[in-house]
């Protein structure tokens, strides 16, 4: 049982170690740290009580201090771990606001603490577990389903991965429980059900490993082995700031040589120093472009407070209005609700920019008839910002390389298009803790949503 306990204690500090400021791997570590407690609380009641017994006497205080601690840590074990499995499934499901799942999380308390009350001054223990069966079974039920129903509505390939993940390596243990728990313990109370149980732990713990090597689970994967395109991201990130500081030397060096050899130049010379002055200006111009692709490439820093995303959406366009209206674009806007939710308004700003443009080159071939649609709306997932043009759309074999860096689908006229565009809307995103979707059919435009998650929403009122 120590085992067990220590297995469980190992799992829990890994998941918050790694990401202890996402709620869901929190929570995570507070279900596996109270059902740990039953491994120590086994162990005290079938090994080191009855041999300290043996050995002093049942009347010792120790001995009553101890069957004391066992007790707290049998009901703790029993209440508290339901409930945080709950909370957990609820927050991972992404069904419910946060000011709503801060109101629930204090609700569904209420049976665990009733019946740890319940457990210090019951008579017997089947009391205690019948007790105990009455609001578990609809806690574990529910848990179930809200984690099978989030794994069949995600739609990003990614998430949903790792959402089946987490089912597959948690429904069937939660099951065992209430049945080898709950259920079997109200007909026999002292039912040993260890043995029972302890085999689907093993199999939670193995299965969430070899998940955590494959598609990646409450966020490990991140740090066993990350994200392609996350590795690709940092990797640019490095490059392109080792070839700024390199090439803007070099490029000093040019332009100050081109200078030197100006000035020794007979004044009459025209031709030379022409030709001098184009050295000059196409080195200025491959500084401003390393300039340009080092800012798009940097590690982005959040100035995160509560903004409208109404009052960031008008302000983008009304930015890019004189380039949609010298094209004859329509901008069509439905917002089902007002939403206030809390990001940086700068790097949002620069994202919606972004996109609007990415849209405005696609549809350049049809001016007078291209539109824009512009949708905000609150679900459960969270609150949904998406833009639609009427472009030709991308092609699936392209669709799934558009966030990489330096990947475009356009044609790079100029220079100034690096491919990097939405590879920093999908740096900003992610660090605001939401997420970047596209669609995109050929013939019929691109979609790009802009998932932001219901703990980022602070207020809300639908229209």
């Amino acid at each position: 049982m120590l085992v067990y306990f220590a297995a469980l204690l190992a799992a829990a500090a890994v998941l918050y170690r790694l990401y202890p400021q996402r709620e869901t791997n929190r929570w995570a570590a507070f279900f596996l740290l109270t059902a740990s407690l039953g491994g120590l609380a086994g162990h005290l009641r079938e090994e080191a009580l009855p041999l300290l017994e043996l050995a002093v006497g049942e009347a010792a205080t120790g001995i009553k201090m101890l069957s004391f601690a066992q007790k707290v840590l049998e009901a703790a074990n029993h209440t508290l771990t339901p409930y945080g499995v709950l909370v957990f499934s609820l927050v991972y499901a992404e069904r419910f606001s946060r000011q709503t799942r801060r109101r629930l999380k204090l609700l569904l308390l209420l049976p665990a603490a009733a019946t740890c009350v319940w457990y210090t001054v019951a008579p017997e223990r089947q009391s205690f577990f019948i007790l105990l069966l009455l609001w578990t079974a609809p806690y574990y039920a529910y848990s179930c389903w809200l984690l099978v129903s989030s794994c069949l509505r995600e739609r990003n390939p990614w998430r949903r991965k790792e959402r089946l993940a987490v089912a597959v390596l948690a429904v069937p243990t939660l099951v065992a429980i209430v049945a080898f728990i709950n259920v079997a313990s109200v007909w026999v109370p002292d039912f040993r059900f260890f043995g029972y149980i302890a085999f689907f732990i093993a199999y939670s713990l193995i299965a969430g490993v070899a998940f955590a090597f494959a598609y990646g689970v409450l966020g490990v994967k991140v740090r066993l082995e990350r994200d392609p395109l996350e590795s690709a991201v940092s990797a640019v990130s490095s490059g392109t700031a080792m070839l700024n500081h390199t090439i803007k030397n070099e490029i000093a060096k040019i332009s100050i040589c081109a200078e030197n050899v100006k000035e020794t130049l007979d004044p009459h010379d025209a031709e030379a120093a022409g030709q001098l002055d184009l050295i000059v200006k196409s080195a200025e111009h491959m500084k401003q472009m390393v300039t340009r692709i080092h800012g798009q490439t940097q590690d982005i820093v959040l100035r995160e407070e509560p903004h409208r995303l109404a009052d960031i959406v008008q302000e983008s366009l009304e930015k890019l209005s004189a380039k949609l209206n010298s094209c004859g674009f329509a901008v069509f806007k439905e917002f089902r609700s007002d939403p206030v939710v809390v990001c940086d308004r700068v790097h949002m700003l620069e994202v919606l920019s972004n996109i609007t443009a990415n849209a405005v080159e696609a549809m350049s071939e049809r001016r007078g008839e291209g539109a824009l649609f512009v949708l905000i709306d609150t679900t459960r997932r969270g609150v949904l910002l998406s833009l639609k043009d009427t472009g030709p759309g991308v092609p699936k074999e392209q669709l799934a390389r558009v966030l990489e860096p330096f990947y475009t689908t356009k044609a790079r006229q100029g220079g100034g298009n690096f491919g990097l565009g939405l590879t920093y809307c999908y740096q900003v995103m992610r660090q605001s803790g939401g997420q970047i979707e596209l669609e995109s059919e050929e013939g019929k435009g691109t979609t790009v949503k802009l998932w932001f998650a219901a703990n980022k929403m602070v207020a809300s009122a639908r229209k």
